[in-house]
């Protein structure tokens, strides 16, 4: 995520995910973003209503399909994350 770039608040839909895995709701899906550098001043995330900051490179977050997120970056530096999407069979 580059300097500037705002998430606003949303919840995902995965309608590409939905598609590929033949899911009819969203009901089992669920999300993670890894962190893949330690915090920098001015990387933000939300989940939840719940402020994350100060992670270390390695640590996570993870939500079921409906929860709503928001993602910032205010600072000068990029910010890195592995997002990784699955359900529940």
């Amino acid at each position: 995520m580059r300097p500037g770039t705002i998430l606003p608040l949303h919840s995902d839909t995965y309608a590409r995910y939905k598609q590929i895995h033949q899911l009819t709701s969203t009901g089992k899906i669920w999300r993670a973003v890894i962190f893949l550098e330690d915090w920098q001043s001015g990387h933000y995330l939300e989940v939840d209503n719940i402020p994350v900051t100060k992670w270390q490179a390695g640590d996570y977050v993870a939500w079921n399909n409906d929860v709503e997120h928001l993602a910032a970056n205010m600072g000068v530096t990029d910010r890195y994350t592995l997002q990784l999407t699955g359900h529940t069979v």
